[in-house]
């Protein structure tokens, strides 16, 4: 197989470490073991028990019962518990697709979306964000008119990685009925749902609502566990998840026995977890509002109401790569330009941990020190 280099995988490699403040993290804030295992009373007893041999390769069945929790369609024998959420995107597209198909990718997008379907040589056809004003949109008229006879998947993402958007309850039933119009796999990244600033902007999980849907879940970013490495695919179609079953023994085979006990542990709890990460968006929201009001002159950007991440804009006529690379030079904060996204112009925040208003500090002081003065 030949495949692009990951950009933003390349880029967190070079830089993430290096750098002694971030401001474009995509997850929520993390926690110890021990914090973790204090929401139940019997956990670390358990824990330090736990058996260390080979475990289900489709996932222990009290992982994939804590994990179908989160659904109201999907039970546990439509999940497959994976590592992260990039075997369950790489496993589904090698397993489902073949070359000459065809499929639409909402862009920019998290590249493996792109790139491994590319790989097997399916033919890619982007849906492209627009911005009205500072709003990120994705027209569905447009999605409509992109579909050919042989159109096989979507690859959706929502709360979606970089912009922020994130699809309403009418968006997503739109997008639903054009996939089951043409019987289209609908496969969506949702590895921020849960994570909507308020309740009403819930949708459900495409696996729950469309026949042909596919989610995709992990414990990295609302629940702010990325150590884990635990991830998952759902669909009410077994055929799909089968075929995604058999090619999972060619790579990880089963999944770390500790990790699947403690993100049960997680999921179980997730309502408290969420309410502290959401708490801790709602707080470095507010700072981002602030300056973004300060510096209007030279960003915008468009406040999501869902996920930690957002896309803002430059209003000066800097390569976003090069305007990167001088802040964390200068000043050791990280950023992730649009350049990994093949987006120019922007650059990518976090605000769910945190070390974000420290971070923020720092980005201002170059912003003060090199774009007012200049």
């Amino acid at each position: 197989m030949k495949i692009k280099p990951f950009k933003l995988e390349r880029y967190y490699t070079v830089n993430e470490f290096s750098a002694k403040y971030s401001l474009c993290n995509s997850d929520s804030e993390a926690m110890t073991i021990n914090d973790l295992l204090s929401f139940e009373e019997d956990a670390k007893e358990k824990f330090h028990n736990l058996w260390l041999g080979y475990t289900e390769s489709k996932g222990h069945p009290e992982s994939r019962r804590d994990i179908a929790s989160i659904y109201s369609s999907i039970k546990p024998e439509n999940l497959l518990v994976c590592t992260g959420a990039q075997e369950p995107i790489f496993l589904f597209a090698q397993a489902n697709l073949e070359p000459q198909d065809e499929v639409i990718v909402q862009s920019p997008c998290y590249q493996s979306l792109q790139s491994v379907p590319e790989s097997i040589g399916c033919k890619i056809s982007n849906w492209n964000v627009k911005y009205v004003g500072n709003r990120p949109t994705f027209d569905i008229e447009e999605l409509k008119s992109m579909v050919t006879s042989k159109t096989k998947v979507f690859f959706l993402n929502t709360p979606h990685n970089p912009t922020g958007f994130h699809f309403s309850k009418e968006e997503q039933l739109a997008i639903v009925d054009i996939a089951r119009a043409n019987n289209i796999i609908l496969f969506c990244d949702e590895v921020y749902r849960e994570l909507e600033h308020k309740p009403e902007y819930r949708i459900p999980a495409f696996a729950d609502i469309y026949e042909n849907g596919v989610s995709v879940g992990v414990m990295s970013k609302s629940y702010g566990l990325p150590g884990l490495r635990i991830g998952w695919i759902a669909s009410q179609n077994t055929e799909i998840l089968e075929k995604v079953a058999v090619l999972k023994e060619y790579t990880t085979i089963c999944n770390a026995g500790p990790s699947e006990f403690l993100a049960g542990v997680a999921l179980r709890n997730r309502d408290k977890i969420l309410e502290r990460n959401l708490n801790i968006i709602k707080e470095n929201l507010l700072l981002y509002d602030a300056f973004f009001e300060n510096y209007s002159d030279l960003f915008s950007w468009h406040k999501p109401n869902a996920g930690p991440v957002a896309l803002v804009k430059m209003h000066f006529d800097t390569d976003d790569m090069a305007f990167a690379e001088r802040v964390l030079k200068e000043q050791s904060v990280l950023l992730l330009p649009g350049g990994v996204y093949d987006f120019g112009g922007f650059f990518r925040i976090g605000f769910g941990r945190t070390i974000m208003p420290e971070a923020l500090e720092q980005f201002e002081m170059f912003v003060v020190n090199n774009l007012i003065k200049a």
